[in-house]
């Protein structure tokens, strides 16, 4: 008999412990006024922000002016479909081909624009929606 009451007051344990536990998913998550504080500046921040991070090839990086200007023309006179500019970043001058956000479809007109720009390379970049749809649609 003295077993049997060890098994009842075991199993009577293990129910409350399993009933507390039940409970504890319960879960509250209270936000710091700080926290509160931080996410309202990131949102403040950003919240116009149409910039995706994606991908350009950069086909020119110069610090001559005229050697940008023809290149520029040799790659308009090639590929007249493919969106580009330059961007002066004094004394720089970088030539810019397209706007991607997927890395397999900037890679393939990278190999293409190398057949003519052999230090034609990819690079990060920021690139709004509308240059991204500018090119999807130009390549097409």
């Amino acid at each position: 008999m003295n077993m049997k009451k060890i098994q009842i007051f075991l199993m009577l344990l293990i129910g409350l412990i399993g009933a507390n536990v039940a409970d504890g998913q319960d879960l509250q998550f209270v936000e710091t006024s700080d926290i509160q504080q931080a996410m309202l500046e990131y949102k403040n921040r950003y919240q116009g922000d149409t910039d995706l991070p994606g991908y350009r090839i950069q086909y020119l990086f110069t610090t001559d002016r005229r050697e940008m200007e023809n290149e520029q023309k040799k790659f308009l006179e090639q590929y007249k479909s493919i969106p580009n500019e330059w961007v002066h970043d004094q004394p720089y001058y970088r030539l810019y081909a397209g706007s991607f956000v997927d890395r397999s479809a900037a890679m393939q007109l990278l190999i293409q624009i190398r057949e003519n720009f052999p230090s034609a390379l990819l690079v990060n970049s920021r690139v709004t929606v509308e240059q991204v749809l500018e090119c999807r649609q130009n390549l097409r």
